[in-house]
Parts: structure tokens; C-alpha cells; sequence
């Protein structure tokens, strides 16, 4: 496996998550769900963040994406706001009134056709009443599919026919069918089973780079699911993956704090940091809310 990861921002995060790369300002994006906070970070910036642009909201914040206008939409405890180019809350969009109020959103992206996707979990016990929602552009929010405990890594293909959903719980990323319509979900098929999947990056090539969590370790699957091995990284807990820089050809692997002892960080004191790894491969550029594939 070529590439070795080296350090971003050498951060203390509680949960790095959301990491995509925004090209309109050429900084990298991602959250801290538990801090509820929003970074925007170039990639000649400060190791430890000090001179990254960051702003506060309410926590949990479980993604950010980008949106039409300059601005972004973003996922809250049960809601969905506009946040404006500073990264400000400017509004809420919708809101989702989970079954109990042991859940929370947690990943969300763009579709290819612009509409932003979110699923939510359980954070309270294993019941599987988590479920996955979209959200357009119209101001409509719709329920696409129940029965997962931790929605995670969401990635389509590059027309959008294909859909590819984690449930970290159950180790398995699933695929189905998809399209632009509200019903255009097909059924869930496993894809890739076996490993606390949790945030995935599709590549150009076809090929997925996976987070595990818990296993200080990214996996490359083939196009069809197939292991091509897997990178180290100097953390245990793996979240979030995506690429960025101006050829999107650097891969950024976020990590976490949470669930880890005192003795664990002893061992790992880079948890929570995000990582960079050069070398591995080509990204897609991130899906903007609000805009179909292919609109300038």
C-alpha cells in the first residue's frame, strides 16, 4: 500500500466527522459532532488549527455540506439549517421528530442530484430505529428507509444510479439502486461486510477508501467490494474519509476522541486529529445542495 499519513491538524477533537473538501474557498471542511463546532482549514494552515476559520453551533452538528449560493446546509439533534458563507446559522430548514430522544442525525451528503441525504442513530441502545431521510431543495424532507441503529457512509455512483449506505452497527456497507425520484430507492443488498465501516470515500477509479473504527486502519475496497488492503494511521477510532487539495489527490482521514481511556490516549495521543495521505488515489468533488449533476 503506497502512502503514509501524515498530520493535518493535530487536534483534540471529540468526533471528526463531515470531511469534505470545499473547492469555491480551498479549504477543507469538517465538523466536531460532539462540540458542535465547523472548521474551514487551508492547507497551508497552522498544524494546531489556531488559524482556521471555525464557528459554533448547536451541538450535536452531525454534518455540513455545500450549498447553492455559497452558503451550506447542515444537520443538528433533529434538524436541518442554512448556514451562510461564514458559517453562521441563518435558519432552519426542517425538522424530523425522531421516535425517542435517544437519536440524532449523524452522516449526511449530497446526492448527485442535490438533495441532501441524512441518517440518523441510535445513541441510547441497539434498537435499530435509526432511519435514513433526504431533503430538497423545495423545502421537502421524506423518509426513505427505517431499520438502521448508525446511518454512516454515504457514497453514489457517478450517474447516481447506485446508492451505497454503512450501518456501522450491523458492519456492513450496503448499495442499492437510486434515483432522482422521492420513491427511487431500490432495495438494500450487502455490499461489504465484515468491519466497523464507518465514514467512505468513492474514488475515480471506482475504487472505496473505508474508516474502520476501532481499528486504526483505512480499508480500499475494489469497485466490487473486494479488499485491497489497508492504511495505518496513529488512532484507533477512524471516521470520517474524503479527498481534497486542488486535484483532489490527497486522501484526509478524520479520528476521534470518544470511547477512549486515558491509558488508550497515552498509546494513541493523536486521536483527533485528521490525517493526510498523498499518493492513493482521485476523489469526486463534493455534490452541492440544490444542484443536479452536471449544473455549472
Amino acid at each position: 500500500m503506497t502512502g503514509e499519513p501524515s498530520v493535518f491538524r493535530e487536534l483534540r477533537s471529540v468526533l471528526v466527522e463531515s470531511i469534505w473538501w470545499d473547492a469555491r474557498t480551498e479549504e477543507l471542511a469538517w465538523v466536531d459532532i460532539t462540540e458542535g463546532t465547523f472548521h474551514l482549514g487551508s492547507l497551508g494552515g497552522a498544524r494546531d488549527g489556531s488559524d482556521d476559520r471555525i464557528s459554533e453551533l448547536p451541538a450535536p452538528v452531525s454534518a455540513i455540506q455545500p450549498a447553492a449560493g455559497g452558503g451550506f446546509v447542515a444537520s443538528l439533534q433533529d434538524r436541518i439549517v442554512e448556514l451562510d458563507a461564514g458559517g453562521r446559522l441563518t435558519k432552519t430548514l426542517a425538522s424530523v421528530e425522531h421516535s425517542h430522544g435517544g437519536i440524532r442525525f449523524n452522516e449526511g451528503k449530497v446526492d448527485p442530484f442535490g438533495r441532501f441525504v441524512v441518517g440518523s442513530m441510535n445513541i441510547t441502545s441497539t434498537a435499530p430505529d435509526g432511519a435514513l431521510y433526504t431533503f430538497d431543495a423545495e423545502g421537502t424532507v421524506r423518509m426513505l428507509l427505517g431499520g438502521f441503529h448508525t446511518t454512516n457512509g454515504l457514497e453514489w455512483s457517478e450517474s447516481g444510479d447506485t446508492m451505497y449506505v454503512t450501518d456501522t452497527s450491523t458492519q456492513t456497507i450496503y448499495r442499492a439502486a437510486y434515483g432522482p425520484g422521492p420513491d427511487d430507492l431500490g432495495e438494500l443488498e450487502p455490499f461489504i461486510r465484515g468491519r466497523n465501516s464507518d465514514g467512505l470515500a468513492h474514488a475515480v477509479d471506482g475504487s472505496f477508501w473505508n474508516g474502520i473504527y476501532g481499528d486504526g486502519s483505512v480499508a480500499h475496497w475494489s469497485s466490487d467490494g473486494d479488499p485491497l488492503g489497508d492504511l495505518s494511521v496513529p488512532a484507533p477510532n477512524v471516521t470520517s474519509v474524503a479527498f481534497g487539495g486542488d486535484a483532489l489527490s490527497t486522501l484526509f482521514v478524520g479520528t476521534a476522541r470518544e470511547n477512549l481511556t486515558e491509558s488508550d490516549l497515552v498509546d494513541a495521543p493523536l486521536s483527533g486529529s485528521i490525517f493526510a495521505v498523498e499518493g492513493v488515489g482521485r476523489g469526486r468533488p463534493a455534490s452541492v445542495f440544490g444542484q443536479t449533476i452536471g449544473t455549472p
